[in-house]
């Protein structure tokens, strides 16, 4: 279990994180175009096809219809999908397992 004070600190520790690194304050779907938008902390946004990752490829605009960026922003959860991806990953490109992204690049 633990105490008070551990989780008083870890929540500290997760508050000076989201100083120093990009956090996602707000996610969005568009149906029209089949874009994902991830706004962050740091004052602009990263967008991307549902295509482009390997949990929301197949996925139906009812199931992309319903976004959580998540407390305190590390990662972005599709509730009715029950699965997502974090913020570090699709900053640095990665949307899916090695075998997705090695199939991926060969395809585009």
């Amino acid at each position: 279990m633990v105490s008070d004070k551990e989780h008083e600190e870890a929540e500290e520790r997760g508050r000076l994180r989201s100083l120093t690194v990009p956090c996602a304050v707000a996610a969005r779907y568009d149906a029209a175009t089949g874009m994902i938008t991830v706004d962050l902390n740091r004052g602009y946004s990263v967008s991307f096809h549902k295509s482009r990752s390997q949990a929301l490829h197949n996925a139906t605009d009812e199931q992309l219809s319903e976004i959580d960026a998540g407390t305190p922003g590390w990662s972005v959860f599709f509730p009715k999908l029950e699965d997502g991806f974090t913020v570090a990953g699709m900053l640095a490109g990665r949307f899916g397992n090695r075998n997705w992204e090695r199939l991926w690049a060969d395809e585009h």
